[in-house]
């Protein structure tokens, strides 16, 4: 299978170039000025570096089996509010409609639990949309254009919705690398009461649900992407506090929860389920890795549950 992923310079978008290039034909677009550090290491992977603005005409070139969307600018919270939202939107359908022309087998791009805004029960695959940010609604205002350019066609549409991932080689402002860094130069860390039940999934489990949704004809539509074993945010972070002999660094209590805080992320993944799949990382296991990882520890290969021991050949830290 010829696959063509957007942003694979990027956390998601590199694990996913790195699992899939092993048993396929794999082209990774990203702009010119990205890092490309987390590609590093990964065979038979074709790097192609342009301008946005030239990739729609590279798709209608390349007539690609598959494209996978995991490009997006604005992810960071500072920015989830900003005028880039749209243009990720505008990127995206004219990424689609080039596919469409060339009769792509399989559309896949990924969404985000901010679609559905705060929930207090489970998050099914058809949950009502809920935003709270522009982040969240631009995420469903590109679902539903994407939808609309492959009604009729013979592309099979997949929307990750995706929950909380983690990983080596993620960004240093997400919480659990955040945590890590601080602790690592001795710094304290004022933080919430951190009650919140979160869903953490290593980026592996998110590749391996990407390599199993190209496989399966039968899944479409709306996918969550999650760990329905859910761990607290106080669980989580002492857990990195008690690996790094710091657990007296953690200030809990010390920052209030925002206005709009989510308090419990807890997915119902039905359609990857019915597949077979289900998360092979447990979070103990996946979370020492990481912190292996970010403290340019020697990284050990990455234990699954079934006992198998996996080394995907990780760059080291820049």
């Amino acid at each position: 299978m010829k696959i063509v992923v957007s942003g694979a310079t990027g956390f998601l978008g590199s694990w996913v170039c790195r699992l899939l290039a092993q048993n396929h034909k794999v082209i990774g677009l990203f702009q010119p000025h990205s890092n490309t550090y987390r590609l590093s290491g990964i065979e038979n992977l074709e790097l192609r570096p342009m301008p946005a603005s030239e990739w729609a005409q590279f798709v209608q070139r390349s007539e690609p089996d598959a494209l996978l969307l995991f490009d997006w600018a604005g992810v960071g919270n500072s920015e989830r509010n900003s005028s880039l939202q749209k243009e990720n939107l505008d990127r995206w359908a004219q990424l689609v409609k080039a596919a469409n022309s060339v009769e792509t087998g399989i559309v896949m791009a990924v969404g985000s639990q901010a679609e559905v805004g705060p929930h207090f029960d489970e998050i099914t695959e058809n949950a009502d949309d809920n935003p709270t940010t522009a982040y969240g609604v631009a995420k469903i205002q590109a679902r539903l254009a994407l939808e609309k350019i492959l009604i009729g066609s013979k592309s099979r549409f997949v929307w990750l919705r995706v929950f909380s991932t983690y990983g080596p080689m993620d960004s240093p402002k997400w919480l659990i690398p955040s945590v890590i860094d601080s602790l690592d130069m001795g710094k304290a860390i004022d933080l919430t009461p951190a009650e919140q039940e979160w869903s953490y999934l290593h980026a592996f489990d998110v590749a391996t649900a990407v390599k199993e949704t190209l496989s399966s004809s039968q899944i479409s539509g709306v996918v969550n992407v999650g760990n329905k074993e859910l761990v607290t945010i106080r669980d989580a972070v002492s857990f990195i506090g008690s690996r790094m002999n710091s657990l007296n660094l953690l200030n809990f209590g010390a920052v209030p929860y925002r206005q709009d805080q989510v308090m419990r992320l807890s997915p119902s993944c039905t359609k990857l389920e019915s597949v077979g799949w289900e998360p092979q990382v447990r979070f103990e296991d996946g979370v020492t890795q990481t912190i292996s990882w970010f403290t340019r520890s020697y990284v050990p290969p990455l234990p699954l549950i079934g006992g198998q021991l996996i080394n995907l050949g990780l760059p080291q830290r820049p």
